[in-house]
């Protein structure tokens, strides 16, 4: 049976964020990528994907020793925009206030990560968003340090008098905290029970820059469905398509997947089929998803069927329309 760590995952964007910062340090961020075992071309054409937590983790503590620097993470956060979170950067875009960027962080923080749980803390003077991790999940901790850099960095977008009182962190002390202390601009302290971003509650209520009210409900009902999608997946089907995306073109073998669960090929194939899935079902599916991403990438009918394992073009357009009702050159025009 797979764990909770086995089963979480992260959204895609995340490692696209750390090959940006590692290009400023002069680290080959597309060697570390490939070594905590993700596949770049498949994070690039689908950023709003999954990838696993234990792949991420890989990759934060690859990076953390490479580049040498303690406060990676902060750096990686601060490249982070709205607009790589997908639809939940949509919402904290046109939030009208803190207060609600505040509320679908703990609502939906689930489309980012399932490895964490966020919650929200009470001090009468503030509000603090607890980043909580699961026990059965390691994270590294420049996850978190990248977490709260993004969270603060986009407040201060929205609001410039950023709102934030007070950070706390589980990690152990750095040397030097200037960098931390420089990027989110208020005291930090270490070694805390919790990693908490503290807000002043005087400022939870003031209007932001670009809030909209209609659109924010708008995106609110999308980040809702995208959830409802996301639950009513079971945990270890999650793992598995994560698995299969992190491979980018080459499918692994039922074996490859079973050792990558911690599994028997036996145990794998009757779980899967509890699940009312099965090898060949995953496989289809993620040949699906990768046949929409390379055709509108604009990339030939012959390479996409190479690449995906067809025998000819022919044989992966019959695919095609099995999967979306119309040919892959009718699916390319309507996409654009």
């Amino acid at each position: 049976m797979a764990t909770d760590s086995m089963a979480s995952t992260t959204v895609a964007a995340w490692p696209l964020a750390v090959l940006e910062t590692l290009n400023g340090y002069g680290v080959d961020g597309v060697a570390l990528i490939r070594e905590a075992g993700l596949d770049l071309d498949a994070l690039k054409a689908n950023p709003g994907g999954r990838v696993p937590t234990a792949a991420m983790t890989r990759l934060w503590t690859l990076t953390a020793e490479r580049s040498g620097e303690p406060a990676i993470g902060l750096q990686v956060g601060k490249t982070s925009l709205p607009m790589h979170l997908r639809v939940m950067g949509l919402l904290i875009q046109t939030a009208p206030t803190i207060g609600h960027i505040l509320d679908v962080a703990v609502r939906y923080q689930r489309l980012i990560s399932t490895g964490v749980i966020v919650r929200l803390q009470q001090r009468p003077e503030a509000v603090g968003l607890e980043i909580c991790c699961l026990p059965d999940v390691v994270l590294h901790p420049a996850s978190i340090d990248a977490f709260v850099a993004a969270h603060v960095g986009n407040l201060r977008r929205l609001y410039p008098e950023g709102g934030v009182s007070q950070v706390t962190l589980q990690r152990t002390a750095p040397a030097s905290a200037a960098a931390w202390q420089a990027v989110l601009g208020c005291p930090v302290l270490f070694q805390q029970q919790g990693n908490i971003v503290w807000h002043s509650r005087e400022c939870l209520q003031q209007p932001l820059l670009l809030g909209d009210a209609g659109l924010w409900h708008q995106h609110e009902q999308l980040a809702s469905k995208e959830l409802e999608a996301l639950d009513a997946t079971p945990p270890l089907i999650l793992t598995l398509q994560g698995l299969l995306r992190a491979q980018g073109d080459a499918v692994p073998g039922l074996a490859a997947l079973a050792a990558a669960v911690s599994m028997s090929e036996r145990s794998l194939r009757r779980r899967l089929s509890e699940l009312g899935s099965g090898y060949r079902q995953l496989v289809d599916g993620w040949r699906a998803e990768r046949a929409a991403q390379l055709v509108r990438g604009g990339d030939s009918l012959a390479e996409v069927a190479h690449r995906l394992g067809f025998s000819d073009a022919s044989n992966f357009s019959k695919a095609f329309r099995r999967w979306y009702g119309v040919s892959p050159d009718t699916f390319r025009q309507q996409d654009s």
